[in-house]
């Protein structure tokens, strides 16, 4: 899929001369009047203190709102700064239909079009720094923007990630499976794959245009970890910059866990093929440069219903067993089996046991031993065990337990890397 010249004109239309633009900041957008006003707001001032006199553009890229967002946007920032509206549904400027069953925290379908719109305008008005900000955030402030785009325009920078102070068990799914594999795999200690609020280089912006995925499951399900991973493996300068709490307006209710999950360790398993010569090259990891002043772990947050999760792993050991004897390795599965008879209280799933679970399902994956979306779903109950385990871990603790324990087990991860990768070139 390339982006119609339709785009470009359009562009050209709404920004009158402007040839060139030194920053531009991408906003995508699906019903957010609610949000997206204070978020432009703070966007401006952090202009204003960051760089005021740079030239900057603003693009929306909306996916279709009916409670008048773009027309928010437009409003709230008035003749300040240039601007830039752009429709990505079907029957707007990109071609073919937009899922809109694709999960994202974000609530923008066909997220990935509006990125690529992005890096489009960015590369075209020749920018040297891009910043992308989920328009659902209620937590962004002006210190946002110093925080993404001083580490680009001052110390060379290609990709900046968020850091977040989050409640001690929230991100589950990127403590225990998104963030301890792709560093065992790429080698870069980048906490999270996701968070809504981005900074690129004018170079990376380029690059990403590129790739020949954007139509792929990796831009589809998981662009967020695509961002992070093209940037990582093609040898970026990257970094991450701490950001505070991060609150947002997410409306995924009713969305099975199972689906989710599908979504997102699909989408890191599917870059693993893309991306096999890098990591399996890779051993251990490192920092990566930090920006701003880092934040302790948040509260509790929501109550935790452990043994629900234990139920829920008893459960996938009774009904999936078929599908497990498929994707996992007789050790594997002996050792999962052997957890199905512990009480909830007593429930531990052993670090060494987790990570070999994951990395059978990668290779699984790779093999095609089955369906993809059975097999990945089937992870589910699986995960549910990891999260009980690390929870009845720590709870008693401070919250710096749950760091400690998460960093245990990215070591396990990397100490562990060599069994995936004796057997990843044997399928």
């Amino acid at each position: 899929m390339t982006i119609p010249k339709t785009v470009l004109s359009q562009v050209r239309q709404q920004v009158g001369d402007i040839e060139t633009v030194e920053v531009l900041v991408g906003i995508p957008t699906f019903n957010n009047a609610a949000t997206v006003g204070a978020l432009v707001n703070a966007v401006k001032a952090g202009i204003a203190k960051v760089c005021p006199q740079a030239s900057v553009i603003v693009v929306n890229a909306d996916a279709g709102s009916q409670d008048g967002t773009p027309e928010t946007i437009t409003r709230t920032i008035g003749s300040d700064l240039s601007t830039v509206c752009i429709q990505h549904l079907e029957g707007g400027v990109f071609p073919g239909p937009i899922s809109l069953q694709v999960l994202s925290e974000s609530g923008v379908p066909g997220r990935e079009h509006a990125f690529q719109a992005f890096f489009t305008i960015a590369e075209a008005m020749q920018a040297k720094a891009c910043v992308v900000i989920d328009a659902n955030l209620r937590s962004f402030t002006s210190d946002w923007m110093d925080a993404l785009l001083h580490p680009i325009l001052e110390k060379g920078v290609d990709y900046v990630a968020p850091f977040f102070r989050r409640a001690r068990y929230e991100g589950s799914l990127t403590n225990c499976i998104m963030y301890p594999l792709n560093r065992a795999l790429y080698g870069k200690q980048i906490r999270y794959q996701s968070g809504g609020a981005y900074g690129f280089s004018g170079k990376l912006t380029s690059l990403y245009l590129k790739k020949n995925v954007w139509e792929g499951v990796g831009a589809r399900y998981g662009i967020d970890s695509w961002l992070t991973t093209v940037a990582v493996a093609e040898g970026c300068e990257v970094s991450q910059s701490f950001l505070g709490p991060r609150i947002q307006d997410v409306n995924l209710t009713g969305v099975e866990l199972s689906v989710v999950l599908a979504q997102a360790v699909g989408g890191l398993f599917y870059l693993m093929e893309t991306y096999q010569d890098v990591w399996e090259g890779r051993a251990g990891s490192v920092p990566i440069p930090q920006f701003g002043f880092p934040y302790e772990s948040g509260p509790v947050g929501g109550v935790i219903n452990v043994e629900r999760m234990v139920r829920g792993f008893g459960q996938g050991v009774r009904d999936l067993l078929p599908i497990w004897e498929i994707i996992l390795a007789p050790e594997t599965l002996a050792g999962i089996l052997a957890l199905g008879v512990v009480e909830a209280e007593e429930f531990r799933f052993p670090e060494e046991l987790w990570v070999q679970t994951i990395y059978d399902f990668a290779l699984a994956y790779h093999e095609k031993a089955l369906h993809r979306e059975h097999l990945l779903k089937s992870l589910t109950p699986l995960y549910l065990g990891q999260t009980a385990s690390l929870v009845l871990r720590t709870r008693d603790g401070p919250p710096e337990d749950v760091e400690r324990a998460i960093e245990s087990l990215c070591k396990t991860f990397e100490s562990m890397k060599p069994y995936l990768t004796q057997r990843w070139r044997f399928l």
